[in-house]
């Protein structure tokens, strides 16, 4: 299930003005992202992508395996709904960082220009190589062009994810990555009852596993599971696996004073990444996409 397709944007605007408060030195990247995050929410209304064609039998097959059911290049885009977000997506962005601000002027000059971005839409989701040679073209980031153009389609992944979701049987097997498309988590959960989710990085669909199990290697030896924990933000945690050297943040939103909102939480806890990439651990494998940092 994909928990926040039921938020609204004013939920969102307020905890981000929360996490704006408690964290002064995020000022910039939710400066960005807090409106992007409204848009999408507004977006995602008036987003219809076309049905993902599906094989009954294959879609059964699969997950009853523990194999995911697509990958992230089969999620069929609303193209006239993405450009339309695109155009807001970008005009947030060439009032943020530099990086940002180029990417966001280059792809207006292209849509001002009648560039039909469809091709791109889809390739963000798959082979990025054209995105890349656009990118050259324009003297621009491509993980920035690329960050932008996911960002625009990301209702449209979504609910994508929900038309699959209602076809996974049983519990994930393959709790490492995402039972929908196969891509990276970036951050997990503790819900209300101390229950584990963990959230998929490209279609954010949400799903179950156990706790004090590695959901990447299935290591279940305490003696090698830590996690890493500061009493001045008591609702993050960061699970590190010693066996295969992944870690996991984690949010409990049982010692959270604001709304969950995954998206908001991976890109206001990205300190922690650092520390864990200090201590030596790396993030989940997978399809994942670029985190702006504002500058």
């Amino acid at each position: 299930m994909t928990s926040h397709s039921l938020w609204n944007a004013a939920a969102v605007e307020q905890a981000v003005a929360q996490l704006a408060a408690l964290r002064p030195a995020y000022a910039s990247i939710l400066g960005f992202y807090g409106p992007v995050f409204a848009a999408q929410i507004h977006a995602a209304g008036k987003t219809f992508p076309e049905a993902i064609p599906i094989d009954q039998v294959l879609l059964e097959m699969k997950s009853n395996e523990g194999f995911p059911l697509i990958e992230p290049a089969a999620f069929t885009v609303d193209f006239p709904a993405a450009e339309k977000l695109l155009v807001q997506i970008c005009d947030i962005a060439m009032r943020s960082g530099e990086k940002l601000g180029a990417a966001g002027e280059a792809l207006t000059r292209a849509l001002s220009g009648g560039f039909v971005m469809a091709g791109l839409f889809a390739d963000v989701l798959g082979d990025k190589g054209r995105i890349a040679d656009l990118a050259r073209t324009m003297d621009v980031s491509p993980e920035m062009l690329s960050l932008l153009l996911y960002l625009a389609v990301k209702p449209s992944v979504e609910a994508g994810a929900r038309q699959l979701a209602v076809r996974l049987t049983g519990s994930p097997k393959n709790q490492g990555s995402c039972p929908v498309c196969g891509s990276a988590p970036l951050i997990g959960e503790l819900d209300a009852e101390g229950r584990q989710w963990i959230h998929c990085g490209v279609c954010w669909h949400r799903w179950a596993v156990t706790r004090m199990v590695c959901p990447f290697c299935s290591n279940r030896d305490s003696a090698s599971l830590e996690y890493l924990f500061s009493d001045d933000e008591p609702e993050y945690r960061v699970n590190l696996c010693g066996e295969c050297k992944r870690y996991l943040k984690v949010a409990d939103t049982r010692k959270m004073d604001r709304r969950f909102y995954p998206p908001l939480e991976q890109v206001a806890s990205l300190h922690l990444d650092m520390l864990a990439a200090e201590k030596g651990y790396a993030p989940a494998r997978g399809v994942t996409f670029p985190t702006a940092d504002g500058r």
